[in-house]
């Protein structure tokens, strides 16, 4: 059993840092708070970034899934030439614009999920940019957002985040030791959310 430290359920707007390096587990995390979510009635919104894998389990990609309606579409393949890179990923800005369209759409949600906002966002202010100011603006009831370990600082400054932001990092990162454990606690948090 892993303890969050979490907010308790009295107000909305509470935004919670998921953190955890490469290839962890933070979006399984993420898809099984989703799913507590959705069985207890609440409203999702945003976007999940889920890993496409090959016929070797090699991870070579990711979907982009709205966590509204579970749709997906091609978001990065490893490599390629095209116009939005960032590390070995190569963007599909359809599926950027299809992810600002989510957030925008899932904004005032229960549960609001941002996965993730990474270099092309917090360093170069490209990608997801443009959702910060949904995040500041405080209108669901959480938002999870995946940032990495290394931007936490980065996240903290440009969402705005004082004492009052429950931020799940360092001791409480997410590693393949305590995933489970911390989507567990995730999602009865988000259950309990469900009962006030």
């Amino acid at each position: 059993m892993v303890s969050l430290d979490l907010p308790g359920h009295d107000a909305r707007g509470v935004v919670v840092l998921v953190s955890g390096w490469r290839g962890v587990g933070k979006t399984t995390a993420l898809l099984t708070v989703r799913a507590a979510a959705l069985d207890v009635g609440l409203s999702v919104g945003g976007f999940l970034s889920v890993a496409r894998t090959g016929a070797r389990g090699e991870k070579n990609g990711i979907d982009l899934m709205d966590a509204a309606t579970g749709a997906v579409v091609p978001l990065a393949t490893v490599g390629g030439d095209g116009a939005v890179r960032t590390g070995h990923y190569t963007f599909n800005p359809a599926a950027l614009d299809a992810g600002l369209r989510f957030a925008d759409a899932g904004q005032a949600a229960d549960v609001f999920f941002v996965d993730e906002l990474g270099p092309l966002e917090l360093e170069r202010g490209a990608g997801w940019a443009a959702v910060i100011p949904l995040i500041t603006a405080r209108a669901y009831g959480a938002a999870l957002v995946v940032v990495r370990p290394e931007l936490i600082d980065r996240a903290r400054e440009q969402l705005a985040l004082t004492g009052g932001a429950a931020i799940v990092h360092d001791g409480i990162m997410i590693d393949e030791a305590n995933r489970d454990a911390v989507a567990a606690a995730l999602a009865d948090w988000v259950r309990a959310w469900a009962r006030t």
